[in-house]
């Protein structure tokens, strides 16, 4: 998710995010680039929240957070159940370890796991070095019982990733990243892709036997490949794999989600309503794809929404 950027000023307000949802999205059906999905096959499937955000599902569940309310949720029988909520967490992003799940708390600096049922189990407060996390952002689970986990960072220090292995000891494994946020291991667990929101790309890392990272490359520049949807800039978020090793990144900025091979091609993007769209989760069947949906207000309020749409990648 992107939230409060750089210690105290909305990254919306940093890159003149428009708050006008309906001229973002006419003008994207204008150019035709953006390919909506089919007449009624957006479905609302959770709303009252404020800013869901962190998708993930643990067997056939949803769960999420909201960034708004700092609680931990689930979708149970297409009703929102609460799970977990610390006051001054600022839950935002989530990953299933085991068990349990690791919870980032943007706002207090820490990442708490906690059992499915909601109890806390721990909190990690700093690295093996004994340093804090600065606005941890999301996370992504690897083959091996390890965790990934951004930092975001702020104006004046890099965004950074962490990771947590199974022996619980967390190291940072990568920096000088601008805004580090989203990302995803590869199927084969020998790259990382990570989403660099405020330099409007997303990096590719190898992966080394440790879990250590190395050799950065840039996977693709949003700006670049998007370039026939119009002069609006595009934010990457949240970033998830499917099944095939293609990559769907959630823009946060762009009007819905976008979808690219494991060499950096664009498949598809896929326009859908509200104003910002910072996370996602395919379903276990890979039939379907969970995105969250916000929406600014005039009155400097959110409203937020998870929204069901088809999957229509192969």
């Amino acid at each position: 998710m992107i939230r409060p950027l750089f210690t105290i000023q909305p990254l919306a307000r940093l890159l003149s995010f428009s708050r006008n949802a309906t001229s973002a999205l006419v003008m994207l059906l204008v150019v035709g680039h953006l390919s909506a999905g089919e007449p009624g096959k957006v479905e609302t499937v959770a709303t009252g929240l404020r800013f869901p955000e962190g998708t993930v599902f643990v067997g056939n569940t949803l769960y999420f957070v909201d960034y708004g309310s700092s609680d931990v949720l689930r979708l149970v029988d297409g009703a929102v159940q609460k799970v977990w909520h610390q006051d001054g967490c600022g839950a935002n992003g989530l990953a299933q370890a085991g068990r349990s799940l690791l919870v980032a708390c943007y706002d207090s600096g820490t990442i708490a796991e906690i059992a499915l049922d909601g109890r806390l189990i721990d909190t990690i407060r700093s690295d093996v070095r004994g340093l804090p996390f600065l606005h941890p952002n999301d996370l992504a689970a690897d083959q091996k019982g390890g965790v990934y986990f951004t930092a975001s960072g702020s104006d004046t220090a890099p965004g950074k990733v962490y990771y947590r292995g199974a022996d619980r000891r967390v190291r940072e494994v990568a920096s000088n990243i601008h805004y580090a946020n989203g990302l995803v291991v590869s199927l084969d667990g020998k790259r990382l892709y990570l989403a660099e929101s405020a330099a409007g790309r997303l990096l590719s890392y190898a992966i080394a036997p440790d879990a250590g990272l190395s050799d950065p490359k840039e996977f693709v520049k949003l700006d670049d490949v998007l370039a026939n949807a119009g002069p609006q800039a595009f934010t990457p978020d949240g970033v998830r794999m499917d099944r095939y090793g293609n990559v769907f990144v959630a823009l946060y900025r762009g009007g819905g989600f976008a979808v690219f091979s494991s060499a950096g091609k664009l498949i598809r993007t896929v326009e859908l309503p509200a104003s910002h769209h910072s996370n996602l989760a395919i379903s276990p069947d890979g039939k379907s794809v969970l995105v969250t949906a916000v929406d600014d207000t005039p009155i400097g309020e959110r409203r937020g929404a998870i929204l069901k749409v088809p999957n229509s990648i192969p």
